[in-house]
């Protein structure tokens, strides 16, 4: 009989705290609870509030514990903000005894991570793309080859070291360990991409309240990563201000008729909406769509620079899959097509064990989360993070050594 045992993934985001509970072995996954409140302490992906971001996250951990009936101590949480960098590195080792063992393996990944890096700042994953053994390139896994001379490459990503100390210190705050703080389009795109995506090269756009995460796979691996300040939010703030209305109101409006796109269909359309007034008024759709529209555009400007940045044209011919919050907005998904000029799809959660309520671009991270504690669960170098951040450095190093390999076979 195979072991089972409880997952949590924690997706803090700008605009709602999302909490997942999984009960999972080897094989499978079953969904036994979610918890979703509205965020509160954060502003584009940052923590600006503690004891606020804190109340938010044990709410939505009270939400779920309620519905699946465990008590919750440990979470992956994700994370995703502007300050977060990707860069490549190398590093290279001789082979004393002629054969590629593990420890050769980790010690050329180590002298890729030894170069200077701020202070303020920390690595979060050093992800392995390839190896070189004396010289020949792309080699998926280096163990027990004849060689004089490994060479890691790797993607490393650099995060802020107080970003990371704040979310860390608000699970506890609410009274539960991170298990893991973990790049938010990483997981991502373990819950939404395709294998033959993954393998053919995919970018993943995540559009979330704050910000906009964007990631290049190729060859089952993670290449590269750019975030941008700028979510849904940002849409919702315009039309509060353009329409004179509250913000919830604008919320409510860009979820139910915002489009990105104009159409003869429902341009001419009449909605209501209230201000702070008892009394309604109507406006047509397409001033909606005044408003939305160069927001879409300057986003979707912003994101074609950062995958060109990327070389994610020459690297990804499936094209773009689009998740998160605006994903959903009416006519995104052409407009993103037409700026981008690439293929575009719309990624939910997928595979026969998720559930049909958390089939929704909005659960893409917290699924995510899930299924990356479930492949790390009895990893015997986890610990808590909740001290130095060396410790956890150490962790996704290894792990990530761990998930390369395992990917290959």
């Amino acid at each position: 009989m195979k072991e089972s045992h409880h997952i949590v993934g924690l997706d803090v985001g700008t605009t709602k705290i999302c909490t997942l509970v999984a009960k999972t072995d080897p094989e499978r996954m079953e969904i036994t609870g979610i918890g979703i409140t509205q965020s509160q302490g954060l502003r584009k992906g940052m923590i600006v509030d503690m004891e606020g971001a804190a109340e938010a996250i044990g709410k939505s951990l009270q939400k779920a514990e309620e519905m699946s009936g465990i008590e919750i101590k440990d979470v992956y949480v994700g994370i995703s903000n502007a300050h977060i960098k990707s860069t490549a590195r190398s590093g290279a080792v001789g082979i004393m005894s002629g054969v590629v063992r593990q420890a050769d393996i980790e010690r050329a990944m180590e002298t890729a991570q030894s170069v200077y890096i701020p202070l303020d700042k920390e690595i979060m994953h050093a992800i392995p793309v390839e190896y070189v053994v004396d010289g020949e390139c792309k080699i998926m896994n280096p163990l027990g080859m004849r060689a004089m001379r490994l060479e890691a490459n790797l993607q490393v990503i650099i995060g802020s070291s107080n970003a990371m100390h704040n979310l860390v210190k608000c699970c506890e705050m609410a009274g539960v360990r991170a298990a893991g703080v973990v790049l938010e389009p990483l997981v991502s795109g373990m819950a939404v991409l395709r294998e033959d995506e993954k393998q053919n090269g995919t970018i993943l756009i995540d559009i979330g309240g704050g910000t906009t995460d964007i990631a290049l796979f190729k060859n089952n691996n993670f290449l590269n990563t750019a975030i941008i300040d700028i979510g849904g939010n940002q849409f919702t703030n315009d039309l509060a201000v353009g329409l004179r209305i509250p913000v919830g109101e604008a919320e409510r409006l860009k979820k139910a008729y915002g489009t990105a796109i104009y159409s003869s269909t429902y341009d001419s359309d009449e909605i209501t909406i209230s201000g702070s007034r008892k009394e309604g008024r109507r406006i047509l759709r397409s001033l909606m769509t005044d408003m939305i529209k160069p927001r879409a555009d300057e986003l979707l400007s912003l994101i074609k620079k950062a995958i060109s940045e990327m070389s994610g044209y020459e690297t990804a011919p499936c094209g773009v899959v689009l998740t998160g919050g605006v994903s959903q907005l009416k006519g995104f998904d052409v407009l993103a097509r037409n700026v981008l000029s690439m293929p575009v799809r719309i990624g939910v959660p997928e595979g026969t064990d998720i559930i049909d309520k958390i089939k929704s671009p909005i659960y893409s991270t917290s699924v995510g989360l899930v299924m990356y504690g479930r492949n790390n669960h009895n990893d015997s170098s986890m610990e808590s993070i909740s001290g130095e951040f060396g410790t956890m450095r150490k962790w996704l190093k290894e792990m990530a050594s761990k998930v390369f390999r395992s990917n290959q076979n």
